[in-house]
């Protein structure tokens, strides 16, 4: 049973927490900095030098014996009295991005109007440097002309609104568009290396890749140079198509597009996240109005043993660019989904019209020179000629990701995959939140088909674990995050969070309140941790998209459970109160209930907890650590999660993260100073 209104505290007992959008920055100001300074070429070389990664910043870490007692107990964790409380919400709610107005008169350079590039302060690049990824070779060399190319598409785009006194050499931007081709390949590698040759290739696609190659730095003054770029590329990208409508079924200019949408969807800076998430419609109807998500734009390629150079040259060729738009068409809808799970909007893009094939697998797309790509294709051609199948086609049958045939490329398969039941699981909420609004009680088919779909839902996203073999973090992370929102309305938690002003957030707590006591709301915990701990697995620097925004979702509902059960603790006057943090070998002392580990290992004192609520839900503090924090206390929850994105930047303080990290910390200390 649910405990009743009078054994639970008001709301007003609480001091609402800020949303996250009220630590982002506006923009990204720079005022006088040389985009291109002295500092930028010295920074390029010594990118590649290993920083140490097994400590955390000193200001930051955290001790052995669990979190410092002020975080808990300090002058920070006071409560307002009412009329103050409501004041503080009422400014949080005013900061969000959801209300944010821009200046009259700002627009792209507004930020960047006094910019200068000195020729003075670059040297060329002297050391060897390779991509990101060691085992890629990238064959072209760009070229003085293509370097003037790019000069001229930014005093172009930019005309007086930036003073240009020098810009950097060739060879300095060779580097940054090799590195941001490499870095595509941590993931879904959807710009073939080996046929790019950017003599052939707009300028604005090389503008593109060069801010991609700078944004890989964990150098703040070279990232933001490729913010300005990007900034660039946006407006350029624009005029094309404005000059020129053909442009808009271009391969490079829809390239060029998503990665700048890839890179500002996620920078962390309020105005360019909502530029990016406004103009992410007019790629997607790009590429649907060039049929390019339907499986009758791609007829088979093949090659023949009896193929001629040229001709075995030119059907590579054209099976490249096909390929391309393939792999750029599955990553324009993963990008799709992330930006509906991170940023709480309908889809743009339907799972159900990408009847396109899956791409084709990644040794294959990743063959130096058409003979070798022969080669491996011949190799892997099943005999019976089956065809790859779609995402359409492995949502209607999910047995067929057991048995993948291996001309498909499964690291994409699988996360395609996950994409597309992700779709299925935001529609699944939507009909449950329309249904409980509807007020008709007696709707007992909606009940039974609801909850037929979260039992199917729920059972597809277990045997996706079995049934994929190319598990990542990034993989793990996303599937328990389903599995999380399948037990709980994630918009209550935000509600609950004060993101849309008092009133909601009383009636987002006494929905809670019903929640908090349930198998549900215990499941959706253990799964919230299990998106931690996946997130832990992360390798440096790979936190900085939408993995970063999920794993402070499951945080989020992590503190929102911690506040509640808080709330319970104090109505009920509990004689023998949870500490704060403990170690293993003392987490069962005889007075109190056991503590169950939520991010070890699945056992019997788990499922005790999940379907009994049998002891306390506690995670260690560190990844390795001896010492845990129950879950019952919501102000070390904020310590493990600004541990778990910190750890992911080694060898930065909080001032040299990125953008995006550097908000999540600080609004997750501030969510730690409540109580």
């Amino acid at each position: 049973m649910a405990p009743g209104g009078s054994e639970l505290a008001p709301l007003d007992a609480f001091q609402l927490p800020p949303d996250i959008s009220s630590v982002l920055p506006d923009q990204d100001w720079l005022g006088d900095l040389d985009i291109f300074g002295a500092d930028f070429i010295p920074a390029v070389d010594n990118a590649f030098a290993a920083p140490p990664i097994d400590i955390l910043p000193q200001q930051h870490q955290i001790q052995p014996g669990g979190v410092p007692e002020e975080n808990v107990e300090g002058h920070s964790s006071h409560r307002l009295n009412q009329a103050d409380h409501a004041r503080e919400r009422h400014a949080i709610f005013k900061r969000s991005p959801w209300l944010w107005i821009p200046e009259r008169n700002s627009n792209a350079f507004t930020e960047h109007n006094r910019i200068q590039l000195d020729e003075g302060h670059l040297q060329s690049v002297t050391s060897p440097h390779q991509p990101f990824a060691e085992t890629l070779s990238i064959p072209d060399r760009l070229s003085q002309s293509s370097r003037d190319q790019i000069f001229q598409l930014i005093v172009r785009t930019a005309k007086s609104q930036i003073c240009i006194t020098s810009f950097p050499s060739a060879d300095c931007l060779d580097l940054l568009i090799k590195m941001g081709i490499a870095k595509k390949f941590e993931t879904d590698a959807w710009i073939h290396p080996f046929t790019f040759k950017s003599e052939d290739c707009r300028p604005e696609l090389l503008t593109a890749l060069v801010a991609a190659g700078c944004v890989c730095f964990g150098v703040k003054t070279v990232s933001r140079t490729g913010l300005v770029l990007l900034e660039i590329v946006r407006v350029a990208l624009s005029r094309m198509i404005e000059e020129d409508n053909s442009a808009v079924r271009d391969l490079q200019w829809l390239q060029a597009s998503m990665i700048w949408l890839d890179i500002a969807a996620f920078c962390g800076f309020k105005r360019k996240m909502e530029v990016a998430e406004s103009n992410l419609q007019p790629l997607i109807t790009a590429m649907r109005r060039y049929g390019k998500f339907d499986r009758v734009a791609y007829s088979p390629i093949t090659p023949s043993i009896a193929d001629s150079a040229s001709h075995l040259h030119e059907t590579w060729l054209q099976w490249v660019e096909a390929q391309s738009f393939c792999r750029l068409a599955h990553h324009l809808f993963e990008h799709d989904t992330f930006m509906t799970l991170s940023k709480h909007r309908n889809p743009l893009l339907s799972y159900a019209e990408l009847s396109l094939p899956l791409p084709a697998s990644r040794a294959l797309w990743l063959a130096p020179a058409a003979d070798e790509w022969r080669t491996i294709y011949l190799e892997q051609q099943s005999p019976s000629h089956r065809q790859a199948p779609s995402l359409r086609s492995i949502l209607a049958d999910s047995g067929i990701m057991r048995c993948m045939i291996p001309e498909v490329d499964i690291q994409v398969a699988t996360s395609t995959y996950l994409c597309g039941i992700a779709a299925q699981v935001w529609e699944h909420g939507k009909l449950v939140s329309l249904h409980a609004n509807g007020g008709d009680d007696s709707d007992a088919t909606a009940k039974l088909w609801n909850q037929s779909r979260h039992e199917k839902l729920y059972d597809v996203l277990h045997a996706s674990e079995l049934s994929t073999n190319a598990a990542t973090f990034s993989t793990a992370l996303l599937r328990h995050f389903l599995l999380m929102t399948l037990h709980v309305n994630l918009d209550n938690i935000m509600r609950f969070a004060g993101k849309c002003g008092e009133a909601e957030a009383q009636q987002a707590y006494h929905a809670l309140v019903i929640w908090l006591p349930t198998k549900p709301a215990r499941l959706a915990l253990w799964h919230a941790v299990q998106v931690v701990k996946a997130a832990r697995d992360a390798a440096p620097y790979q936190l900085r998209g939408c993995d970063a925004f999920l794993t402070w979702h499951a945080v989020s509902l992590m503190w929102a459970y911690g506040m509640l059960q808080q709330n319970v603790a104090r109505r009920t006057a509990r004689s023998s109160p949870v500490p704060d943090s403990t170690t293993l070998e003392a987490s069962a002392p005889s007075s109190q209930k056991r503590f169950v580990l939520l991010d070890g290992e699945r056992s019997a004192e788990v499922d005790d907890f999940l379907y009994r609520n049998d002891g306390i839900p506690c995670m260690r503090l560190l990844d390795s650590s001896r010492t845990v924090c129950s879950l019952h206390k919501a102000q070390n929850v904020m310590t493990v999660g600004i541990e778990v994105l910190e750890r992911n930047c080694p060898g930065e303080g909080r001032v040299g993260m990125p953008q995006m990290i550097k908000s999540l910390c600080d609004l997750m200390e501030e969510l730690g100073k409540l109580r």
